[in-house]
């Protein structure tokens, strides 16, 4: 019988040391740390960003984005009332683009990329205290042109197709600080 308890010992210490490299290794999911942001920020009101670019709506698809993007997240719950906010997210939108980038043997574009630059402030409202700011928030996506589209059809499916993404990208700058 002691041969027997000596065993499971021997086995339980293994176990707890095998446990022990990886129990302050850091890891967390995304959206879920603490990240950069003070504990007592936990509500966001997210300003419909302003549009400095040519293409019109842009600001109302990119804004709709991140406030989704927040909801999804458990950390910064975005509130629709500014007097209810912990923090305020302002947003520029300064260029926008769309460029082919592939093309077929006739020249018709097969993938184009479409950029989007914005300048973005977070602010601790209580504080008035810059928690985040870039003045050059670059975004790129690529999109590739479905068969039988026009060029019109492909700019406004692109930039739906950028938005979860650009959103997803910003939301986490925020929360994780890279």
């Amino acid at each position: 019988m002691s041969a027997t308890l000596a065993g499971r010992g021997a086995a339980l210490l293994a176990a707890a040391l095998l446990g022990v490299p990886g129990a302050g290794c850091g890891y967390a999911l995304v959206g879920a740390g603490k990240g950069t942001l003070p504990a007592e920020v936990r509500t966001v009101f997210v300003r419909t960003f302003v549009n400095e670019t040519t293409r019109v709506g842009l600001e109302q698809i990119l804004t709709d984005a991140v406030l989704r993007e927040l909801s999804a997240r458990s950390r910064l719950k975005p509130v629709s009332r500014e007097a209810e906010a912990d923090s305020e997210l302002k947003g520029r939108l300064v260029s926008y683009g769309v460029q082919a980038v592939r093309f077929d043997e006739a020249g018709r574009a097969l993938e184009y990329e479409i950029a989007v630059t914005a300048a973005i402030v977070l602010t601790e409202r209580s504080a008035e205290k810059v928690l985040f700011e870039n003045s050059s928030f670059s975004f790129r996506q690529p999109y590739k042109v479905p068969p039988s589209t026009e060029y019109i059809n492909v700019e406004t499916t692109a930039i739906d197709t950028l938005a979860r993404p650009f959103a997803r990208s910003l939301v986490t700058t925020l929360l994780e600080g890279f």
